[in-house]
């Protein structure tokens, strides 16, 4: 035996378990329920493995000597017409009188009969004489072949005349027996023999051997086990003649097998059923593989295209700070209160200016709301897209079950991986922007007071006179201050006094120009500065982004490649190994 009873327990109690609990992508839950039970039955057979009777079958069409081959078997008269009238659609279950039956033919649905019998030579074995196999239509076919699955042994009979009968060989390859338990007898020989030379009768026997043996090879059977004999005459074994192999298949049948025999010869054909059992999850395995092999060209393809992508998401990005977030950061960040002066009025008159010409609507974003515009986010989202039709068109390509396309479900699916995409976008947007990390105007707010101050001073120096000036130093009071201020007066409109004051008012212009320049050069360094930060952080998020998916596809190519490791049983690993 190739495979212990124990190893066939353990295949099977995974099978199960499988079915019970694992995922299996192929099968229907109608699939899975038959297989379970199917599952079951034969774990149940397996823990009867040892019941010590040896159970032969035999199977034969219509007039091919069964009966006779039964006593001949028997060694004496057990089997006679009048049990197959009007049975013929039963099997009949010959019985020595002091065994007992086994409880599983008492549960079987297969119409049967059981006839007990006194010959001590098959005491420990049942013989089961089937029904014809060229008469059975409709129910009773399908009842003999459920109820071959009792049979330790198959004799299949035959004769000249139906040996080439097509319905043989198709019940042949139904049977789910280990061939070496298969022992094929060809009856009737005599009639060949009948008013022939021995010679030209045993010419036809060659033949018609040969033939025999051919047709048994065609159908599954490479080294069949052959005995040609004439059942005729069963009580005279003495009458025998040269060719006729009646005893030597005796003793192939009968011969003395112990506990540990008779478990082989059962657990050799339940090994064939197991086997078959099994096969069911081959379909799963070759659909678990290719899936794999889809999982592996996707993942591959992604790391090819994984630098476009990053690409393609920085020009996106880019696109979305400059043209839509970058001018509403400078009118957000923009303070006309840190100009002083001049510089003040001057910045009113321009961004009063720049308003005026500025069209209605040209702030088409918030920028602490942080939305990406559609026609930018789509640049995005048809990546992410394609990664979920490119594995969707390869399942549909390679005909998988419509199980593999669900199971793209544990995935996040692009609606998710978008929308937290996005969500992760607007978040770092609001909270980069409402950082306080605008420019620092304090010193240049006093900047701006000093240096208004100092010309304001030599102006009123300038315009006071050399004398009051010095009359205020030399005898400092009211009296020198007020002629200070009658200078100030007189000299303001003078000539001389004009042209100072208008030096003084090109000065100031001057000053609040360069002012409002350096005003509006941080402003546009910070944003700049803001700007960067905030590219660097958003390409970030699209970079981790796609190394989510990827690990996400890598995770679940594992877990596949997991499911499938769990499909290989200790039959089907040697049948691999083969």
């Amino acid at each position: 035996m190739k495979h212990s009873v124990q190893e066939l327990k353990n295949d099977l109690d995974k099978a199960l378990h499988l079915v019970g609990h694992g995922t299996l992508f192929s099968m229907t839950a109608e699939e899975r329920q038959a297989l379970e039970t199917e599952g079951r039955d034969l774990l149940h057979r397996l823990d009867d493995i040892e019941s010590g009777f040896l159970i032969i079958g035999l199977l034969g069409g219509t007039g091919v000597g069964k009966s006779s081959l039964m006593n001949v078997l028997a060694g004496s008269e057990i089997a006679a017409a009048s049990h197959r009238r009007p049975h013929t659609d039963h099997v009949l279950i010959y019985r020595h009188e002091k065994a007992n039956p086994l409880p599983d033919l008492a549960l079987s649905d297969v119409p049967w009969r059981e006839i007990t019998h006194r010959s001590d030579a098959i005491q420990y074995i049942l013989l089961c004489d089937m029904p014809d196999y060229d008469s059975l239509v409709g129910e009773h076919r399908q009842h003999v072949l459920n109820f071959l699955e009792h049979l330790d042994i198959l004799i299949w009979v035959t004769s000249p005349e139906k040996y080439a009968d097509g319905k043989f060989y198709e019940f042949l390859r139904l049977v789910p027996k280990a061939e070496q338990n298969f022992y094929f007898v060809l009856n009737k020989v005599d009639l060949l023999f009948q008013n022939e030379t021995r010679e030209k009768g045993y010419d036809q026997l060659e033949g018609v051997v040969r033939s025999l043996q051919e047709h048994i090879r065609k159908n599954g059977i490479e080294e069949p086990v052959l005995y040609a004999l004439s059942a005729k005459g069963a009580s005279n074994p003495d009458l025998s003649a040269p060719w006729d192999q009646r005893a030597t298949f005796r003793q192939q049948i009968y011969q003395q097998r112990n506990v540990k025999q008779i478990t082989a010869i059962k657990a050799a054909n339940l090994d064939v059923e197991v086997r078959q059992h099994l096969s069911a999850f081959q379909k799963e395995t070759a659909g678990l593989k290719m899936f794999e092999r889809i999982l592996e060209q996707t993942i591959k393809e992604v790391e090819e295209q994984r630098p476009s992508w990053v690409q393609a998401g920085r020009e996106a990005i880019d696109l979305w700070l400059e043209k839509y977030i970058h001018p509403d950061v400078l009118a957000h960040q923009a303070d006309l209160s840190v100009l002083v002066g001049p510089g003040y009025g001057i910045a009113l008159l321009l961004e009063g200016w720049r308003q005026k010409f500025t069209k209605p609507g040209s702030n088409r974003n918030d920028p602490f709301h942080g939305q990406l515009p559609e026609n930018i986010s789509v640049s995005f989202k048809r990546r992410l897209e394609w990664l979920e039709e490119r594995l969707n068109h390869r399942i549909l390509h390679q005909n998988l079950p419509i199980s593999f396309r669900e199971s793209l479900k544990a995935l996040p699916g692009v609606s998710k991986v978008f929308e937290d995409l996005m969500e992760r976008f607007s978040h770092t947007v609001q909270l980069r922007l409402a950082e306080p990390d605008g420019p620092a105007f304090r010193g240049f707010k006093v900047a701006q007071s000093l240096t208004y101050a100092l010309f304001l001073a030599l102006f009123l120096i300038a315009v006071g006179g050399e004398t009051a000036w010095q009359g205020v130093i030399e005898s400092p009071g009211p009296t020198s201050l007020f002629r200070l201020i009658i200078s100030w007066v007189h000299n303001l409109f003078s000539t001389k006094g004009l042209a100072a004051l208008g030096s003084f008012a090109l000065i100031n212009l001057f000053l609040a120009i360069r002012f409002y320049r350096s005003y509006r050069r941080r402003l546009r360094r910070a944003a700049r500065k803001l700007m960067e930060s905030l590219k660097s952080a958003l390409e970030r998020i699209w970079q981790e982004t796609l190394d989510v998916t990827l690990e996400e596809l890598k995770r679940l190519n594992s877990e596949i490649e997991t499911q499938r490791a769990a499909l290989v049983f200790t039959r089907t690993r040697d049948i691999q190994k083969e």
